[in-house]
């Protein structure tokens, strides 16, 4: 809500509104939405609460600030803050990651790769240190973290081409197996819902999971105390999931279709939601190619 000239040159640089709604699918038509892969809906939702919680606070304060600026600058923020907490001394509470955000004008401009220039702070300020020879001319790049194409589509609009923190979420495909009972089991040790597979192996909160399908009750509880080890039951395992994630693939494939049958929403939506689909599906062919031999 600052016009002055202060900010200015940092406000010229920003991504304009018509940029967040091309390129954030919580913008996107709602039947785009609908198509995204599991974990990136399951963050929509928490950003949705988010909105909507300050958006109460907000609204409050500044009644006549209309919804759609409020959304434009709530995405400035959550997409180019860096996590930071005051020299102060440390509170009797600590505070949420959400209450450790800076805007750094210049040092937003840094896009992301799976591994970039090192970024840290302190009392005086942010330095960024690169990791390695850069090349004039070449563009240098920081790392927002760890995380996966589907949380930084969701989260930033955006996926890498190679990302060696890509991961798929299983949950929608493994959560089936079990029994209502056996949900509750998993609940009480720990081990219910977030399966993952990424380019090397399948979870281990799966390989723990899967086992309750196929051993006796008591002895399951015994793995779950001292840890997995190569067992018979290996083999049962590897049978549902591997017929799991062939129907997993069934389903990417008609995702696909179906992002291509729209239309509704900009190309370019249409176009980044068909890469990562179709990077899911490569990383499931490669994972059932692996367990096939």
């Amino acid at each position: 809500m600052d016009k002055s000239e202060a900010h200015s040159l940092w406000r010229a640089v920003l991504p304009t509104k018509d940029d967040f709604e091309e390129s954030i699918p919580l913008m996107w038509h709602p039947s785009l939405q609908a198509l995204l892969p599991p974990a990136s809906i399951d963050l929509l939702e928490i950003q949705n609460k988010k909105i909507s919680f300050d958006w109460s606070a907000v609204s409050t304060a500044f009644p006549t600030l209309s919804y759609d600026l409020y959304l434009y600058n709530w995405f400035v923020v959550s997409t180019r803050t860096f996590y930071y907490t005051s020299p102060k001394p440390k509170a009797k509470k600590r505070l949420s990651h959400d209450d450790c955000l800076a805007l750094v004008p210049l040092a937003d401009d840094f896009n992301h790769a799976d591994v970039g220039c090192e970024a840290t702070f302190s009392h005086s300020g942010y330095k960024v240190c690169t990791n390695r020879q850069i090349e004039r001319g070449e563009e240098i790049c920081i790392s927002y973290g760890n995380h996966s194409n589907d949380f930084l589509l969701a989260e930033y609009g955006f996926i890498l081409a190679e990302n060696r923190w890509d991961e798929i979420c299983l949950n929608g495909i493994i959560l089936p197996l079990f029994s209502e009972e056996q949900k509750q089991i998993l609940k009480e040790v720990g081990f219910l819902g977030r399966y993952v597979l990424d380019k090397e192996t399948v979870c281990y909160r799966t390989q723990v999971a899967l086992r309750l399908i196929c051993m006796p009750l008591k002895r399951w509880q015994r793995l779950v105390a001292n840890g997995l080890e190569e067992d018979k039951y290996q083999m049962d395992v590897e049978e549902i999931l591997l017929k799991a994630l062939k129907s997993y693939l069934d389903c990417v494939e008609e995702s696909v279709k179906q992002v291509e049958a729209l239309d509704c929403g900009l190309g370019s939506q249409k176009e980044i939601l068909i890469r990562r689909w179709k990077q899911i599906h490569l990383l499931l062919t490669a994972t059932i190619s692996r367990m096939k031999r």
